[in-house]
């Protein structure tokens, strides 16, 4: 079942169509809705790869006041349905390059840990939470770092392919 999953994925019209997807909702989401965050307090904290201390999030939401919070709460609306778009295309060109599951698992569960960041920081967004933040921030590591992975693993398996 799992290996049918995976043939679906790396298919040419789902890995290209859903890759091409997830760049054009990455384009929005950078080119849309990030600069007037960006204007008003800087990078958000689920955007650094090192994760993030509870005192970042809670000065990061202070400096974007009201206003700039429902933005904020847009933006992470908007990454719920990037994660599993990068997700699924990721897994699809390393299933197509490797055909093993085990490199393919790894954007997906990269994806899981940027939902659960983006719900918990969604969380903070009414009334601060340190533990929740904390967590938030070790999650963001880890997505950043699967993801790193996984990227490293596409253009290794790319060029490769393009020599062989």
């Amino acid at each position: 079942m799992e290996e049918r999953l995976y043939r679906g994925l790396a298919h040419p019209l789902v890995r290209v169509g859903v890759g091409a997807l997830a760049l054009v909702y990455l384009g929005v989401l950078a080119l849309v809705l990030l600069p007037p965050i960006l204007r008003l307090a800087g990078p958000p904290p689920d955007l650094g790869f090192f994760g993030y201390p509870p005192t970042r999030v809670a000065a990061f939401l202070a400096a974007l006041g009201e206003g700039g919070r429902l933005l904020y709460r847009l933006f992470l609306l908007a990454d719920l349905g990037f994660a599993p778009l990068y997700g699924l295309a990721l897994t699809g060109w390393l299933y197509h390059l490797y055909r093993r599951p085990n490199y393919a698992r790894w954007p997906l569960v990269a994806a899981v840990a940027d939902w659960a960041e983006n719900l918990l920081l969604l969380a903070n967004l009414g009334s601060f939470n340190p533990p929740a933040a904390t967590l938030a921030g070790y999650l963001t590591f880890f997505k950043w770092l699967l993801l790193a992975y996984s990227l490293l693993a596409l253009f290794l398996g790319l060029f490769w392919w393009r020599r062989g």
